[in-house]
């Protein structure tokens, strides 16, 4: 009869067996979920489905060459079996004298991350707040057609123990919701839009804001019609998505050092200078619990912290994992990120923009012409900012005052000179699961009628 292994002595069990096969450094990351979900579909609730994983990663060195194997079991046969292949793609693979494993340190544990309440919170639960979403959503107007959404509820533990002493454990609870779809008034057909919302307790759960601005932007979606003439050099607000969307990406993409060292970011060589309206303080903060990646410790088991990575538009710092920090002569930032089914990589935790002094109604009020983007559909360039696409959910701003939806619109330019034409940023944000976002107002930006 097969062992199964808590997941201390599983993670422990890895590290002695990869080290009896000849590896000299060893890690052993554990993930274990119970996620439930209830699906929205052609405005109906759809069934209810759970499912429970546990997962453990083992990554190796042997003389510097990496070696990394996953199985979803944590028996002990499996466990031992992932570190012996671990060990033996190590011996095949090219050495990097780069390749090495975090010491052991002290770690802050973040608070407000896990809600033991919610390890009662059941199918039931979800359905009834999924069914109080769509309840909201139509309610508000009988033109409003949901076409998908769901809500998510989710308990995990995330453990990494390695060869240096490293031994951490942390549950997590995870709540999620989002509803897509449309307005129809006959043949009228408005644009699409998606609203979410998150948090990690039961306490924080309340699915009517982003069921009532849904219904609110698929509405005022209704009656699009075509630009008169195209606008150059004009105004464009990003709604907090359409940010995620346009701006986060480039930033999140220039600051990886992944990035720089490959000379792919357009921040390459740019610490210390400009790069940026001053308007513009981006920082990467796993300390937030506002944001879903909220963590005290990352992927490898260094000490989570907030990282300010531009300050009031100067480029202040670079995020790092173990790897890309020991490659650039520096420390980690505790921005290593990744599952259980692969290495360590790099990236960004909660994407925080800082708020702003005005409101969003103070944006539009300053805006002599331009275009308010609710979402963008098309492509964005990280490593040259290039980007064009379709306004979705758009909005004429004339004279300071949001006029008539627009449809057939397409918008071109350049996120780095977007970034450097930033020109208002609101004091409202917006959490989108891990990004807390403003509403972003840009000067220069092309639109074209259809």
């Amino acid at each position: 009869m097969a062992t199964l292994l808590d997941i201390e002595p599983a993670m422990r069990l890895a590290i002695r067996e990869a080290e009896a096969q000849g590896a000299g450094d060893c890690e052993a990351y554990v993930s274990l979920t119970l996620e439930s979900e209830v699906s929205i579909e052609n405005n109906d609730l759809k069934q209810a489905k759970s499912q429970q994983a546990g997962v453990i990663g083992v990554r190796v060195f042997v003389d510097g060459a990496l070696g990394f194997y996953s199985v979803n079991s944590l028996e002990r046969e499996k466990v031992k079996e992932a570190a012996a292949r671990a060990v033996r793609m190590a011996r095949v693979s090219p050495k990097d004298r780069f390749n090495l494993m975090p010491k052991k340190r002290k770690v802050a544990r973040v608070r407000g991350i896990y809600d033991r309440n919610a390890e009662g919170f059941g199918a039931r639960d979800a359905a009834k707040y999924a069914a109080e979403m769509l309840h909201v959503a139509r309610g508000a107007d009988g033109r409003v057609s949901v076409d998908s959404g769901n809500f998510t509820a989710a308990l995990a533990t995330q453990a990494v123990g390695n060869s240096n002493g490293v031994m951490l454990s942390e549950k997590l609870s995870a709540f999620s919701w989002s509803i897509m779809g449309m307005a129809i008034d006959g043949a009228d057909v408005s644009s699409f839009d998606v609203q979410s919302g998150s948090t990690h307790s039961v306490k924080g759960i309340d699915v009517a804001p982003a069921a009532r601005e849904f219904s609110q932007t698929v509405v005022n979606s209704l009656g699009a019609k075509k630009m008169d003439s195209n606008l150059s050099g004009a105004t464009m607000i990003l709604t907090p998505a359409a940010a995620a969307e346009l701006v986060e990406e480039v930033v999140s993409y220039s600051v990886n050092s992944d990035s720089v060292q490959k000379k792919s970011s357009r921040f390459a060589g740019r610490l210390g200078k400009k790069v940026a309206s001053p308007l513009l303080t981006v920082v990467d903060d796993p300390t937030d619990p506002a944001g879903l990646a909220a963590a005290s410790f990352d992927r490898e088991g260094v000490p989570h912290r907030r990282n300010t990575v531009i300050e009031k538009g100067v480029l202040k710092k670079f995020l790092y994992n173990t790897y890309t920090a020991a490659k650039g002569g520096v420390s980690s930032t505790g921005n290593a990120s990744g599952s259980t089914s692969s290495p360590p990589s790099v990236s960004t935790t909660n994407f925080v923009v800082a708020p702003g002094r005005p409101s969003f109604d103070a944006l539009v009020a300053e805006t002599k012409q331009g275009v308010m983007v609710s979402r963008f559909s098309g492509n964005v360039n990280p490593v040259n900012g290039d980007f064009s696409g379709v306004v979705k959910g758009g909005r004429l701003i004339r004279n300071g005052e949001l006029g008539h939806a627009v449809r057939e619109v397409m918008v071109a330019g350049n996120v780095f000179e977007c970034l450097e034409n930033l020109t208002g940023v609101s004091r409202e944000r917006k959490a989108i699961y891990s990004s807390i976002l403003p509403y972003m107002r840009f000067e220069g930006v092309s639109f074209t009628g259809g």
